[in-house]
């Protein structure tokens, strides 16, 4: 089976308390997941194969006999949304959360949200380009590059 690691190119994880929200840089979407599916998700990220992942899943008491196919529908889920692409395996055993998973009632969720996208690309990093860097025409402040310039100057006087 494949193995995955976070779409660096787009997107910006974080996992804090066993919940992950990722955003993507590009759209200004961002995407929030219930405990199981930040556990999951958090072990494809670090190139955890999806098979060590599923005989993982399968080892929690209770597991479900569709466990499989829910985990497929998670990765085919966060794949489509472009959160991972695909990875190098990793030699790291997945270490799944059993007391997720119960709570979770073995379901993992990926939820997208909009509600912050102008806030999340108006930020001024948005305006970086690599061949220039940051906002070549004006800085992120609105002044041109000559106004910022003897601004800087009044203020080291």
């Amino acid at each position: 089976m494949a193995s995955y690691k976070l779409n660096e190119e787009k997107m910006f994880a974080d996992i804090t308390d066993g919940i992950a929200i990722v955003i993507n840089s590009e759209t200004g979407i961002y995407y929030g997941m219930n405990g199981l599916g930040s556990n999951v998700f958090e072990n494809l990220m670090k190139g955890i194969s999806v098979e060590n992942v599923l005989t993982a899943l399968k080892g929690i008491s209770g597991a479900p006999a569709d466990i499989e196919n829910r985990l497929n529908a998670f990765v085919e889920a966060v794949v489509a949304k472009e959160l991972l692409i695909e990875g190098s395996d990793s030699s790291e055993t997945a270490n799944i959360d059993s007391g997720a998973a119960t709570e979770d009632e073995f379901t993992m969720t990926v939820d997208e949200y909009n509600d912050a996208q102008e806030l999340l690309l108006a930020d001024p990093i948005h305006e970086v380009k690599e061949e220039t860097g940051w906002t070549p025409e004006k800085d992120s402040i609105g002044y041109t590059k000559e106004e910022t310039r003897e601004r800087e100057k009044k203020m080291e006087n």
